[in-house]
Parts: structure tokens; sequence; C-alpha cells
């Protein structure tokens, strides 16, 4: 799991102010255990200590993802928000979820290839894009059927959930 999803809006349009209380709520769902991957450090969109600083490498690999899955929306803020005349400070906003939900996304697939995951499972038709590009030819991308399908019929050796 993304250690970013818990930036993103909460059930009943809520944010959550605090990553302690993403934490609770993964231990009440039974997830307490569950590894979280860290995206690239965002100012306003990540939570400090539960991200990772990058390089100028790293940026544009999570670039090259965003405008993969999203060819016709620009991959950054200040540019999204002008197009849509939206305001660059407030990543709040309503306007600002379309593009937070996008960064998100790409996010999960670069902290997915970071943390040299094997499996990328999501229900997201977007990430069928990316082993169509040379860029992400080694990709794997499974639906959670496709991924249970697979872990029962013993298909994927290196398949393997981790903990830590």
């Amino acid at each position: 799991m993304l250690a970013s999803s818990a930036c993103e809006r909460q059930p009943g349009g809520a944010h959550l102010n605090r990553f302690a209380d993403f934490q609770r709520r993964l231990i009440a769902v039974g997830l307490g255990e569950i590894a979280l991957l860290r995206p690239i450090a965002r100012h306003r969109f990540s939570f400090h200590g539960f991200a990772v600083m990058s390089d100028e490498a790293a940026i544009d690999r999570e670039r090259l993802i965003f405008k993969t899955l999203f060819p016709t929306i620009a991959p950054r803020w200040p540019d999204y928000a002008a197009a849509h005349g939206l305001d660059r400070k407030d990543l709040r906003s309503v306007g600002a979820w379309e593009w937070r939900n996008r960064l998100g996304a790409a996010q999960a697939f670069w902290a997915h290839e970071n943390a040299e995951r094997d499996v990328f499972v999501t229900t997201d038709e977007n990430f069928t894009r990316l082993p169509y590009k040379a860029e992400f030819s080694g990709a794997v991308i499974m639906t959670p059927t496709q991924a249970v399908e697979t872990l029962n019929v013993g298909q994927w050796p290196r398949l393997r959930l981790r903990t830590t």
C-alpha cells in the first residue's frame, strides 16, 4: 500500500491531517502490518517521514509514468492549475482532486518500481498502457482477480506478500 494514500480524500470527503489517523484506519481494517511503500516527497501532498527525497532521475521517471498513464493531463501541478483556472496554492480544492488522484496513481507505480515489487495490482485500466511502452516492458500489471487466480494456480513463483 502506498503511504501517500493517507493524503487522498477520505470517505465522506474529509482529509486526514495526521498520518497517525491513517495508521489507525489501517489497523482497524486488519492491514496494520502491511508494508507502506514510500512515494516521492511532495510539498502539501505527502506526510513528513512517509515519503522519500528524490533526485532528478526519480522525478523524471515519475513524470514519464504520469504522461504514459494520462497523456492528455499536465504532469506538473502549476501547469494543470493554470490550464483549469485553479489556485496553484490550493491542492485541496475540489478542482485539484482530478490532478491529485492522477499524481497518486503515478506515485503508486513509481513506489512499486522503487521498492522492486513483482506485480502491480490495480483495478485502474489506465495502467494497462504501461507494458506497451518500451520503458515499462517488464511491468506486470494485474487486476485483483487475476492476481488471486495466479496465486491459486501457482503460476507466479516469485510473487510473494511482504509485510516489511
